[in-house]
């Protein structure tokens, strides 16, 4: 064999075995997301006297709706002092299939209607505190009225009722109307409430019905 002939094989056998170290040795990279989205089931119920409603009699008569007719003062809701050692019979318990805390809101549509006679709803300092007032605990006794703005259920705006429930946990609740203006006419006055739950830290959003 020529000497041209074996340098030529010689560089030929170098370019097969870079060829091949260059296939084993080169990599292919990739990339990409990793996406999972979660939503968790938020559950809250309603005692059947809350679901019901909110009906105020006066300051002194329990589970029986009589007309308001004192102006100047905290009358009841009907089921304040009406469960069993006098206890209220309103609550709101977060379901047993809940997996994270809530918090759970309260808000009032509209103030107190009849045609174009109103009964307002958010705190006035007129004779001393007027407003419709609510008082909360973690036992049906607790509950007791504090008469002071930041306990007022207010118009479309969403007020804490319940600060952390975890699964199976309850809020109680009492209601009192302090009626304003103070001469308000005769009739049945009317409006309607939303209670929301949302995970525990998160806003309660838009307060409207």
């Amino acid at each position: 064999m020529r000497l041209d002939e074996k340098i030529g094989l010689g560089i030929l056998g170098i370019l097969i075995v870079a060829a091949s170290f260059s296939l084993v040795s080169g990599q292919n990279e990739v990339t990409g997301p990793i996406n999972a989205s979660i939503s968790q089931p938020i559950c809250i119920q309603a005692s059947g006297n809350l679901t019901a409603g909110i009906f105020f009699t006066n300051k002194t008569t329990i589970g029986i709706q009589y007309p308001i007719t004192d102006m100047t003062v905290e009358n009841n809701a009907t089921g304040n002092y009406w469960g069993d050692n006098f206890g209220t019979v309103y609550n709101v318990t977060a379901c047993g299939g809940n997996t994270i805390n809530v918090t759970v809101y309260q808000s009032v549509c509209d103030n107190l209607r009849n045609g174009t006679n109103v009964i307002n709803v958010e705190w006035d300092a007129g004779d001393g505190g007027q407003g419709l007032f609510f008082g909360n605990g973690t036992t049906p006794t607790a509950p007791a009225l504090t008469v002071a703005q930041e306990w007022t259920l207010k118009v479309d705006n969403f007020v804490l009722i319940g600060y952390r429930l975890d699964k199976n946990d309850n809020i109680y609740l009492r209601y009192w109307l302090d009626p304003w203006p103070n001469n308000a006419p005769s009739g049945v006055y009317n409006t309607t409430y939303l209670i929301r739950a949302v995970e525990f830290g998160t806003p309660a959003g838009d307060g409207t019905c």
